[in-house]
């Protein structure tokens, strides 16, 4: 049974503060080290930013020793929501939703290259898509990106997580860097016991097979101040007539 390995990143740096630091996503890079994404509060202006953490272990200890967030879209709210992405030719990218939802300023989400060490930005960030269906409401966030068949595939959630209305959209793009067209959507919905799933990421395991996770709430409880309770579900990610599928979820997921 696995034990928890403590604390990835015990000391942070100086632009933020204990309290808010959430969002953790990890790149392996070329060099055989790991950099650490978070989104934490940036203590000068009040917004959330992401920060960028480097280790020689996937364990840690990461240690951020800079003086500003790594990303941080001071004008559009702030940043939040970072996932790498490394596409076939090695090339890293980092997607990541700009937080306009705090500042009634519209929500979108970006991808901007990266060093091959993961720790610079590499030219300018690129608006892929933003908010434009009824059924994403407010926002969207958490973007993750893949490839499956010949395509580039956007996972992004949407709506407000803390209801059953948030959901996972799909768009499908032409690089890393778009431009990407949005499927009818929500592509995955409530099923089952899970409501409200979001922040949907896909992995390879040791067989190689795929396989997309996500968080969902599990009781009929929708909503922490409620009692509710989320859970992390994981299922198999098929192509099937050239589109990603959750195999067994599918059918059941469509709006």
């Amino acid at each position: 049974m696995a034990k928890p390995a403590g604390d990835a990143m015990a000391t942070l740096p100086s632009w933020t503060e204990p309290g808010l630091v959430w969002a953790p996503s990890v790149l392996q890079t070329d060099d055989d080290g790991f950099v650490l994404y978070y989104t934490s509060l940036d203590s000068r202006s009040g917004l959330q930013c992401v920060g960028a953490a480097r280790a020689s272990s996937p364990l840690g200890p990461f240690v951020d020793g800079s003086d500003d967030p790594f990303v941080c879209q001071r004008e559009l709210g702030g940043t939040i929501d970072a996932s790498p992405f490394v596409d076939d030719d090695g090339t890293p990218y980092l997607l990541f939703k700009n937080d306009g939802n705090c500042c009634d300023i519209t929500t979108q989400l970006w991808t901007q290259q990266l060093s091959a060490d993961g720790m610079t930005l590499v030219g300018d960030a690129i608006a892929l898509l933003e908010t434009t269906e009824d059924w994403e409401g407010p926002l969207i966030e958490g973007p993750s990106m893949t490839t499956l068949g010949d395509s580039y595939w956007l996972l992004y959630s949407a709506y407000d997580w803390n209801s059953a209305d948030y959901s996972v959209g799909l768009a499908q793009c032409e690089s890393p860097v778009g431009p990407c067209t949005k499927r009818d959507g929500p592509w995955l919905a409530n099923h089952g016991d899970a409501s409200g799933p979001g922040g949907a990421e896909d992995f390879t395991d040791a067989d190689g097979r795929r396989w997309m996770v996500y968080h969902a709430w599990v009781t009929d409880k929708i909503g922490y101040e409620t009692g509710g309770e989320r859970s992390l579900f994981a299922v198999p990610l098929d192509l099937r007539s050239g589109e990603p599928v959750a195999r067994g979820l599918s059918e059941d997921s469509a709006d």
